[in-house]
């Protein structure tokens, strides 16, 4: 078994800065990705933190967050670590692209799916009580751990695609790919105002800051507009599937992707940027893929849609690796 902070940090395998292009100085170091290894079938049946780090219950209810649109709460386990948990539409997609994400070698906090359970001492709960009964008891919620031990929420540190110490690194290149890969649509950075940004930098124990767009609930489904956009929905993310690459244009690469920022997510990845992220995409197979979904709740028919879409994916990124053409 791994240690907790392995997971955390992804991997201390290369850092960015054994990437083929240069990464911009900072002091403190600055990571936005590692190599991954020792990733396996624990980390996508369980969580990017394995299984002996899961939520233990009994679970105890310490507050509920009013901010952001879904309902979250504040709770601890048996073994007195606090975990975010949430509810709704967002929690298959959380739980799945957490281990997604940190197969890969980006930085995500642990999530991990619980089918059921029960908070005690919940009470006078807000939105919230549409899914924690009266007598405490859920189903169907994603639990993220906060362990300020390993990893140091920078308030005030949201980053801009656009603004970063990576950029021009593969890394980045990469990142905006998985999102796009992913269908996550709503790429709210630090443009977007401190509170409602989807990115945030963490300090770890060693002192380095650490990079990660965090939110990854608004995946899984149809990318676009207001009007178009969906999340956990596989029958609409098979559906976008052919139009995720759309061509080829001297080494640039086009997408069909669009969303918040999206000329941001989209513009300037080049073939190179493929190339160097198809060997760690050519790690995940189809078994972790199934069994990352079930775990993470997905029915039978989602799972074998979502499935099917995203080994399409992977592979329509590895040929434009390989060949330079689409």
């Amino acid at each position: 078994m791994k240690p907790l902070l392995l997971f955390l940090f992804v991997a201390l395998g290369a850092t960015s800065q054994d990437a083929d292009r240069s990464v911009i100085p900072s002091t403190p170091p600055a990571i936005l990705w590692r190599a991954p290894y020792g990733i396996g079938m624990e980390n996508w049946t369980c969580g990017s933190a394995g299984c002996d780090h899961a939520p233990t219950p009994p679970f105890y209810f310490e507050k509920e967050d009013t901010e952001g649109t879904f309902p979250k709460l504040t709770v601890t386990d048996a073994k007195g670590r606090t975990w975010s948990v949430k509810f709704g539409v967002k929690v298959t997609p959380e739980s799945f692209c957490s281990r997604f994400v940190a197969a890969l070698g980006y930085i995500v906090e642990p999530s991990y799916y619980v089918a059921s359970g029960k908070l005690e001492d919940a009470h006078k709960l807000g939105r919230a009580s549409d899914y924690v009964k009266s007598d405490g008891s859920f189903v169907r919620a994603r639990f993220q751990l906060r362990d300020t031990n390993a990893l140091e929420f920078l308030p005030r540190h949201a980053w801009s695609l656009t603004d970063n110490p990576f950029r021009g690194t593969h890394e980045l290149a990469g990142l905006r790919v998985v999102l796009m890969m992913l269908s996550n649509w709503d790429a709210k950075d630090l443009r977007s105002g401190q509170e409602s940004s989807n990115t945030a930098v963490f300090r770890g124990p060693d002192g380095q800051m650490l990079y990660s767009f965090f939110d990854w609930g608004s995946t899984l489904g149809r990318w676009g507009n207001i009007t178009r956009r969906t999340r956990n929905d596989c029958s609409g993310f098979s559906a976008d599937t052919p139009h995720l690459i759309t061509g080829v244009h001297d080494n640039v690469v086009v997408w069909g992707y669009s969303g918040k920022h999206d000329s941001e997510v989209r513009n300037g990845i080049t073939v190179d940027d493929l190339r160097w992220l198809a060997p760690y995409l050519s790690t995940i197979t189809a078994e972790q893929i199934r069994a990352g979904l079930r775990a993470s709740g997905a029915t039978d028919r989602q799972n074998a849609s979502c499935t099917e879409a995203l080994e399409s994916r992977i592979h329509e990124v590895q040929t434009v690796a390989r060949t330079g053409q689409y």
